[in-house]
């Protein structure tokens, strides 16, 4: 009972904070929301297992899928993940983690490479190449509040530029994980803060709630985890993920996502697959992402971590 008085205070807490910030997206409110490069995910690895990382984030991927995870860190972690998305669109990402006696600490960076982008004037003419790109830059504490728990923080600063024109907020995280007899709950709110500002337009972050559940089974070879990512402007999306232990330390991943509602001709039902394997200190994961009804390309995500 004490433990849930606690958790109960800390998300009271959380959202004065996040009132403090600015005018932040609340349920109900119409529109569409920007910064949606946010929502792509970090880490081949939590990928691999279709986003279903929330109650797991034992990584220095926690700063983005649950700050309360770093706890579960034993040794700091460096990680660099690259992603070869849509068309000619690319995805960095810089993670470093620092596990604490009390306090543990983890940033992150994410950068988004549209490329040069051919502009046309009125008549049909090429002008000049355009430049865009998008940011986040996240810093991460988590502590322990009781036994078997724990709760983490982040602050984040967002940019999106579109040559000229350049768009700035601030937001935050909240997450809170909890372990119960070999189960593990994690619950996360994410994407709260001032609205995206372009000069005088203003557009909402993709503020969400996720749930996650997962736990381990076949003398710990096998790790199943469940998420429910409810933003707070779009559908509600159910995510499985599996992280099966083949041999020492290599891993086969796979990742089942159902969105509730779709657009005309998309699959309600889409897959990763993704592939793990360490050597010593130095890990390198692998995930799949096939191509849609769209004709998109096939995702490709490398990521390579060292501990220390």
């Amino acid at each position: 009972m004490k433990t849930i008085k606690i958790i109960i205070a800390i998300w009271v807490f959380a959202a004065f904070i996040a009132g403090v910030f600015g005018d932040i997206t609340v349920a109900g409110e119409l529109g569409s929301t920007t910064a949606g490069f946010l929502n792509i995910g970090v880490g081949a690895r939590a990928l691999g297992m279709g986003g279903a990382f929330t109650s797991v984030a034992d990584n220095s991927s926690a700063v983005y899928w649950n700050a309360a995870g770093l706890r579960r860190l034993e040794n700091s972690q460096a990680e660099f993940s690259h992603q070869s998305w849509y068309q000619d669109v690319t995805i960095e990402n810089l993670l470093i983690a620092f596990p604490g006696r009390k306090v543990s600490f983890g940033a992150g960076l994410t950068y988004l490479n549209f490329g040069q982008i051919q502009s046309f004037d009125a008549a049909g003419n090429p002008g000049e190449e355009l430049s865009m790109y998008n940011l986040a830059f996240s810093v991460s504490a988590a502590t322990d509040i009781a036994e078997n728990v724990s709760v983490g923080a982040t602050i984040k600063y967002i940019e999106q530029s579109f040559d000229i024109v350049k768009g700035t907020a601030f937001a935050g995280d909240i997450g809170v994980m909890a372990n119960h007899s070999g189960v593990s709950l994690g619950l996360a709110a994410v994407n709260f803060g001032t609205k995206m500002t372009y000069i005088s337009e203003k557009e909402n972050l993709p503020a969400a709630i996720r749930f996650g559940l997962s736990f381990r089974q076949f003398d710990n070879k096998a790790l199943f985890s469940f998420d429910a990512y409810s933003p707070f402007e779009g559908q509600l999306s159910l995510r499985q993920g599996l992280e099966m232990n083949l041999y020492d330390q290599l891993y086969a991943r796979s990742g089942l996502i159902y969105q509730t509602e779709t657009v005309s001709n998309a699959d309600a039902l889409s897959y990763n697959l993704g592939l793990g394997l360490g050597y010593g200190a130095g890990k390198f994961d692998y995930t799949f992402i096939p191509s849609d009804d769209y004709g998109t390309d096939a995702v490709h995500n490398f990521s390579i971590s060292f501990s220390w």
